[in-house]
């Protein structure tokens, strides 16, 4: 049988997607065990699976964060056809936009220039996501909330404590201040549990399918398919066998395959 080098590159938005639902149906599956047993009753409650349903309801939000950041800066690589520089300067949002690369751009300005960039008629960006919405300024909270997290900011969390007894046992803390405005997630991040998820992970799937939407070039084989590129000749058995082929695989691609595969390694 002969032989054929080849590459591929994977990307990685389609495994955070992957994770971001394999971590999502976990947590909806603990969030439904754990309010079988008396949640009121912390003498009942399984504190192990109290937190196990946490902690999958935290991953599924950070992996979808990530793949939103993975999947923008994929499509832009992949599908831009013109730069930074195209976008008229009174659509730019901040004067550091202007000398900053675009890699080095704030992910939710990625995302909203991102169907400018890709698209064949420079229209306003309105024309794609429009900024002042209510889902597209929940999902910049869901960023926000993301940077909190990595930076490990903390906030003042309001309570109503019971003194009747030495235990200090907190009774109310559902006020206002203890939750992000437009996602009603909590700011203690110890509390993200399988609800905030929900909303979480639904603003997140609107803007994976809005860029799906927006860009034409952007389709489902690109969502979840890896393409192998071939880089070689046909190599046939005679001509060397396999642990040659191993040994001195240099010699079998041609000289431009490997400088472009050599410079993507880096």
């Amino acid at each position: 049988m002969p032989y054929q080098f080849g590459k591929y590159v994977r990307r990685p938005f389609q495994y955070l997607f992957a994770s971001m639902l394999i971590h999502y149906d976990k947590a909806e599956k603990l969030y439904k065990d754990l309010h079988a047993q008396d949640i009121n009753d912390p003498e009942k409650l399984d504190q192990q699976l109290w937190m196990q349903e946490k902690a999958a309801a935290r991953a599924a939000f950070i992996m979808g964060i990530a793949a939103i950041e993975a999947f923008t800066n994929n499509v832009l690589t992949d599908h831009a056809i013109r730069s930074k520089e195209d976008i008229p300067k009174n659509l730019l949002f901040h004067s550091a936009q202007k000398g900053q690369k675009l890699e080095k751009w704030r992910l939710i300005d990625k995302v909203y220039f991102a169907p400018l960039l890709c698209n064949e008629i420079l229209s306003p960006p309105a024309c794609y996501f429009d900024r002042q919405s209510a889902a597209f300024r929940t999902f910049a909270e869901l960023v926000e909330i993301r940077n909190s997290i990595m930076h490990g900011n903390s906030f003042p969390f309001l309570v109503l404590i019971d003194l009747t007894d030495a235990t200090n046992k907190v009774i109310m803390d559902d006020f206002q201040l203890n939750f992000w405005p437009l996602s009603r997630i909590p700011h203690d991040f110890s509390s993200f549990n399988f609800k905030c998820a929900e909303t979480a992970c639904k603003y997140i799937a609107w803007v994976r399918d809005s860029l799906v939407k927006f860009i034409d070039r952007v389709d489902q084989k690109y969502m979840t398919h890896e393409q192998i590129k071939l880089i070689s000749p046909i190599i046939a058995d005679q001509t060397a066998t396999k642990d040659e082929l191993l040994k001195n695989w240099k010699s079998y691609i041609q000289d431009d395959s490997f400088r472009y595969h050599q410079s993507e390694s880096v």
